[in-house]
C-alpha cells in the first residue's frame, strides 16, 4: 500500500483554511462538479452551500447527494455572505496530488 501525502482530514483542514482567502467568485467555482474534478480529480463538487439559517435537520440531509449517499461534511464548515459551506469527503490517493499543487499554487 501507498504512503498517501494527506489523510482525508488533513485535505479538508488544509482546504477550509486555503479558501477562506478566496474570492467570493473563485469559491463559487468550487460548487461545480465540473471545476472541482478539473483542479481535484473528485467526482463531486469540492462544497455544497446552503442559506445560514438552514436547520441542522436541513443540513444534514443536504449533506446526500442524489442517490442518498453522504458526499460532504460540516465537521470543517466555514460561512460567507449568509451561506454555510459544507466540504467534500471523498478523497483517495490519486487526489493528494491535485490537492498539493492546488495548495503551493495558493503559496
Amino acid at each position: 500500500m501507498s504512503q498517501r501525502i494527506y489523510s482525508n482530514t488533513e485535505i479538508q483542514e488544509k482546504i477550509a483554511v486555503a479558501v477562506k482567502n478566496l474570492s467570493d467568485a473563485d469559491l463559487d467555482k468550487f460548487l461545480k462538479k465540473s471545476n472541482s474534478k478539473a483542479v481535484f480529480d473528485i467526482s463531486t463538487p469540492l462544497f455544497l452551500k446552503v442559506p445560514e439559517h438552514f436547520t441542522e435537520t436541513e443540513k444534514a440531509n443536504a449533506l446526500k447527494d442524489e442517490k442518498g449517499v453522504i458526499r460532504w461534511t460540516w465537521d470543517f464548515e466555514f460561512a460567507r455572505n449568509g451561506f454555510a459551506y459544507a466540504i467534500n469527503t471523498q478523497w483517495y490517493a490519486r487526489n493528494d496530488a491535485y490537492v498539493e499543487r492546488w495548495l503551493q499554487s495558493l503559496e
